[in-house]
């Protein structure tokens, strides 16, 4: 029987390796998506005891490297009802770090960009409406 139950609020870190990975694509209303990764992270102490598993969730609008059943990762996230969210991972078997693609900063750019936008549009008007 599995012990060593971990901590699950806060953040958190563990290396263990991928179990029942799962990809899937949810549709937002706005015609957009999101990827989202599940996993198991299976844990061993350092006797080679069974400890608790992890479940694992990363969301993101699409991914950045690869993960599969049976490599070796090392994690770390923030505890959401009773599963690790993570943006990233290293993964250890094929020494890559895999992380998603939010595009917040491109995001909040074009955002920018478009109240700027408006800004001038607005300040051209109110000086044809006073000459």
């Amino acid at each position: 029987m599995p012990h060593a139950q971990p901590k699950r609020r806060g953040n958190a870190e563990f290396t263990g390796v991928v179990r029942d990975f799962q990809a899937q694509r949810e549709q937002w209303s706005n015609g957009g998506s999101e990827a989202i990764w599940h996993f198991r992270l299976a844990r061993h102490d350092a006797s080679g005891n069974a400890l608790q598993p992890v479940p694992v969730e990363m969301r993101g609008l699409s991914f950045s490297g690869s993960v599969s059943n049976g490599d070796e990762v090392r994690i770390s996230g923030r505890w959401r009802d009773g599963t690790l969210h993570a943006d990233e991972l290293m993964n250890l078997t094929t020494h890559a770090r895999v992380h998603n693609k939010t595009y917040r900063v491109q995001l909040i750019a074009a955002r920018v960009f478009i109240i700027a936008i408006a800004l001038v549009i607005a300040i051209g008007f109110l000086n044809m409406i006073i000459h």
